[in-house]
């Protein structure tokens, strides 16, 4: 597969960003936050709507949703902690693609495609005032089309992009702004202002280059349905319980690996699983229900293999993460400030980075997509997207 760049602009906002809104701080939750590329890729056959093919459409619609999603468009400024909200633009490219049709990316073995998936996303860049939002509109011969993003997890966490991706999606159908455009609010700085972090969190260990294979498992609604009905039923509690189809692939997954672990060093190892919480809807204090950013927490599920209790039975993995879980959303709830939020985030950030820095434990961090993009989006065919560690 040859990708080609046939052209590359900078869309900005359809009306200048005011002078009192050009300087955003960060907040200390996003201070937390990884400095890397977040890459995406949305797929449309042939046969979609012909309206998403309309690239002055697509160029206007975005330089009009720029207009609410400001920040995007400005550059990040390391050592002010700060965006410059400077209305530069968001780098917007189009690509050919030559030698593949879009159904032979899609169809085929996912497998053996996914280092040609890396050719559909902008490049990440090195600068510490770098774009914080890319796009990538690649067109195939047979007519498909593949829409990349890559973003910057420095300002942005999965839930505020899916509200961009929305509210994008929506102005593009509509032909405009309307009211059924979701409004994001970027009060975060003022709710969460930034603080002195090196008194609160230990050193991280020492970054080593990874070995990284990547793999593609697809379970149909079937298997997902048969893996729930596993783990349903009542508690110890006597409460119903209802596993999500999260739930059940992560307890899948996880299983797996602390299975494949014993293998490999011949006895059950310790293992922790590392997830993510959005704060949106769980603290106790007031946040909006757009609020962009970063407001999310890591929470930790562990497998003791010297605790009797901690079985490698899937019900059981499953009851690891479903307690941990409810652990988090019971100290999210009693969140009702400012520095409680500091306190519960920046714990639950030592006590991931203890467990990374435990060589006798197997550490695994997952993440998920799954009900952050509505309905109402264009964008549906396929959806793929992984992380990119890149400093932006």
């Amino acid at each position: 597969m040859e990708v080609q760049i046939i052209s590359r602009k900078l869309i900005k906002p359809s009306v200048q960003t005011p002078p009192h809104l050009q300087s955003l701080k960060i907040s200390f939750l996003d201070q937390l936050a990884p400095s890397l590329y977040i890459p995406s890729i949305f797929f449309y056959p042939n046969h979609h709507h012909e309206s998403i093919k309309n690239i002055d459409k697509l160029e206007k619609s975005l330089s009009e949703i720029l207009t609410l999603f400001y920040p995007l468009a400005g550059r990040y400024i390391e050592d002010d902690l700060s965006v410059n909200c400077n209305d530069e633009g968001v780098e917007f490219l189009e690509a050919k693609v030559d030698g593949v049709d879009l159904t032979q990316v899609v169809q085929q073995d996912p497998n053996s495609n996914l280092d040609l998936l890396d050719h559909l996303v902008p490049c990440a860049t090195e600068s510490e005032t770098s774009r914080l939002l890319s796009i990538q509109i690649n067109k195939f011969r047979c007519g498909g089309l593949a829409i990349g993003l890559l973003y910057s997890h420095k300002i942005a966490d999965m839930p505020t992009i899916s509200t961009f991706i929305n509210a994008w999606a929506v102005t593009f159908r509509e032909g405009g702004m309307s009211d059924r455009v979701p409004r994001p609010r970027f009060d975060c700085p003022f709710l969460f202002p930034q603080r002195d972090l090196r008194l609160n969190l230990p050193p991280a260990a020492p970054k080593i280059q990874p070995k990284i294979v990547t793999k593609v498992f697809v379970l149909d609604k079937e298997a997902i349905d048969k893996l729930k009905s596993k783990i349903s039923g009542g508690t110890d509690s006597g409460v119903k319980y209802h596993p999500s189809r999260l739930e059940v692939v992560t307890a899948l997954v996880w299983k797996a690996l602390i299975g494949s672990a014993k293998t490999q060093h011949g006895h059950l190892r310790a293992s922790s699983l590392r997830q993510i919480m959005t704060l949106r809807g769980k603290v106790g204090m007031p946040l909006p229900e757009n609020a962009c950013g970063n407001i999310y927490m890591p929470f930790i599920s562990r497998f003791n293999p010297n605790d009797k209790s901690n079985r490698l039975e899937f019900s059981d993995i499953a009851s690891l993460l479903r307690d941990s879980k409810r652990r988090a959303i019971s100290d999210c709830a009693n969140a009702v400030d400012s520095d409680d939020v500091l306190s519960m985030v920046t714990s639950s950030h030592k006590e991931l980075l203890e467990e990374l820095n435990k060589g006798e434990v197997d550490t695994y961090k997952f993440s998920s997509w799954c009900s952050s993009l509505q309905g109402g989006v264009v964008f549906t065919m396929m959806f793929y997207c992984r992380e990119e560690l890149s400093s932006p």
